[in-house]
C-alpha cells in the first residue's frame, strides 16, 4: 500500500562538531500523499455558534460605523451557502444570556431555509454565555451525520455567563469527538488570546474578523479547509531520547502555536498533539529545538522519533499510523556545515507565539517585562525584514511605555499578528503537480 501521509524532515545544519551542548532546529513536514492530493471533496457538517448579545447592535468597528456586527455576521455566515457541497449540511445555534436551537442538519439543497434561519439572528439579545453555548452545540453534533463535522464559534466579547471551567472541559470534549473549533470575534471587547485556547485542543482557527469583507472571505475559507479534509483523528506523538533537552516544538501552519515536551517517570520527554485533521492541498509544518550532546564514537545521534496516527474516511482506512526518526550528523573535521537559513527564520518568527503567551500572562502585572518581551518581539520581525509588523510592534511599544497598558484592540492585533506565519504564506500549499518525493527546500 502506497503511503497515505508523508512525514519530511530537515535540518538547519547538514553536520554538528563533536562538541556538548548544542542547539539543532528541525523543520518537519506532514503532508498528503499522492493519491490523496487528488481526492475529491467531501462531505462536512458546519455548525454555526453565532453571538446574538445586545452589543453585536454596535458598529462593526470604529471605522466602520455604517453596519453592525449583527449585519456583518448575517452577511459572511450567508455567503458560505453558494460553496456548499451537496452533502454538506448546515446547523444553527444562537447565544445570548441562554443558547437558542435554531436548526439542526439542514441540506445544502435548501439554501432559502439557511438563509432565512441565519437572518433571524436580529430577533435575539441578551447577555453572553458559552457554557449554554457549548451545552447546545454537544447536543446538536450528535444528529450531525458525516465524519468531518466543523464549529464555526463567534462572539464579540467575554463571556457573562457560565463557568469557566465547564467551558474548557466541553471544548476539551469535542475535540476528542473529532469536531475542530475556529473561534472568530468582533469588536473591541474580542479577547483573542482566550479565544485562542478555545480553538487549541482541536487545533482550530483563531480569527479577528476587523472588516466584514474579511468576514466573507473568512467564512468561506473555513468551509473550503472542512470540505478538503483527507485524514481525521490525526494525532502526532513525538519522543525525545535521553539527553535530549531544552525542548521546545512550535506548529507554524495552519496556525502557529508553542508547545514544551512533558518528562515521564521513564525519564523519557515526549509531546502529544492533537492535530485533528489534514488537507488534501496543504502540508503541517512544525519546527523543533533542542539542545544535544555529541555521541563519543558514533556520528550520528537520534533527536526524535515521530509517529503519526490517523484515519482515512474516503478509503475506510483506521487506526493508520506512519513514523520516522530524525537523526543528527556529528563530524571531528574542523568544517563548516551547510546551514539552511529558512529552517532558522521559521523558527525566529515562530517564537513570536511563545513571546505572545508570556507577553499576555505578564502584561497586567509587571508593564516593564512587558515593554521587554514586546521589545524582544521587535526584534524577531525585525530580524526577519517584516516592516509592517515591525511599524505595529513599535507603535504599540511607545503606547506601553506612555500608558503602561495597551487597548484590546492593539491587544488583539498583536495577537492576530502572532500567530499568522508571513514567512510560509505558500510553503504550505501543495502544487498540483507535486510527487511523493523529500521536499527540496
Amino acid at each position: 500500500m502506497a503511503e497515505e501521509i508523508l512525514l519530511n524532515y530537515s535540518l538547519d545544519q547538514d553536520m554538528l562538531q563533536r562538541v556538548p551542548d548544542q542547539r539543532i532546529l528541525a523543520r518537519l513536514d506532514i503532508e498528503p500523499g499522492p493519491d490523496l492530493q487528488q481526492q475529491a471533496d467531501i462531505a462536512c457538517d458546519i455548525v454555526l455558534v453565532l453571538d446574538c448579545s445586545a452589543s453585536m447592535d454596535e458598529p462593526f468597528n470604529s471605522n466602520i460605523k455604517d453596519i453592525t456586527k449583527r449585519q456583518g455576521v448575517i452577511q459572511a455566515t450567508k455567503n458560505i451557502l453558494p460553496n456548499l457541497g451537496p452533502q454538506d449540511t448546515v446547523s444553527i445555534i444562537f447565544y445570548a444570556s441562554q443558547a437558542y436551537h435554531i436548526a439542526t442538519a439542514l441540506p445544502a439543497n435548501q439554501p432559502d431555509v439557511i438563509e432565512r434561519h441565519i437572518e433571524s439572528l436580529t430577533d435575539y439579545s441578551g447577555g453572553t454565555n458559552f457554557e449554554a453555548a457549548l451545552k447546545m452545540t454537544q447536543q446538536v453534533i450528535k444528529s450531525c451525520p458525516n465524519v468531518t463535522k466543523r464549529v464555526l464559534f463567534l462572539t464579540d466579547g467575554n463571556a457573562n455567563y457560565g463557568k469557566p471551567e465547564s467551558i474548557n472541559q466541553m471544548v476539551s470534549e469535542l475535540a476528542q469527538q473529532g469536531v475542530t473549533i475556529d473561534s472568530m470575534g468582533v469588536g473591541k471587547d474580542f479577547n483573542f488570546s482566550y479565544m485562542r485556547n478555545l480553538s487549541k485542543p482541536s487545533n482550530g482557527f483563531s480569527e479577528l474578523l476587523d472588516a466584514p469583507d474579511n468576514a466573507n472571505a473568512l467564512f468561506e475559507s473555513l468551509l473550503v479547509n472542512t470540505q478538503r479534509t483527507v485524514a481525521n483523528n490525526v494525532f502526532l506523538s513525538i519522543m525525545f531520547p535521553v539527553g535530549i533537552r531544552d525542548i521546545e516544538l512550535y506548529q507554524q501552519v495552519p496556525e502557529m502555536r508553542y508547545y514544551t515536551a512533558k518528562l515521564g517517570q521513564d525519564g523519557i520527554s515526549r509531546i502529544e498533539l492533537n492535530i485533528q485533521t489534514l488537507r488534501r492541498d496543504k502540508r503541517n509544518i512544525y519546527i523543533l529545538k533542542a539542545n544535544i550532546d555529541a555521541p563519543t564514537q558514533d556520528n550520528n545521534q537520534k533527536m526524535a522519533e515521530i509517529r503519526l496516527d490517523f484515519d482515512i474516511p474516503s478509503l475506510n482506512l483506521t487506526r493508520q499510523r506512519e513514523a520516522c526518526n530524525i537523526f543528527v550528523n556529528f563530524t571531528d573535521q574542523k568544517t563548516h556545515p551547510m546551514r539552511d537559513t529558512s529552517v532558522d527564520n521559521l523558527y525566529y518568527e515562530a517564537e513570536l507565539t511563545k513571546l505572545y503567551s508570556q507577553f499576555v500572562e505578564i502584561k497586567d502585572q509587571d508593564w516593564q517585562k512587558a515593554v521587554a518581551l514586546l521589545q524582544e518581539m521587535i526584534q524577531r520581525v525585525n530580524t526577519l525584514g517584516d516592516n509592517e509588523r515591525l511599524t505595529f510592534y513599535q507603535q504599540a511599544l511607545t503606547t506601553l511605555q506612555k500608558d503602561k497598558k495597551l487597548s484590546n484592540d492593539d491587544l488583539n492585533r498583536i495577537g492576530q499578528s502572532s500567530s499568522r506565519s508571513t514567512q510560509q504564506q505558500l510553503a504550505d500549499i501543495i502544487p498540483p503537480s507535486a510527487q511523493a518525493s523529500v521536499l527540496d527546500y
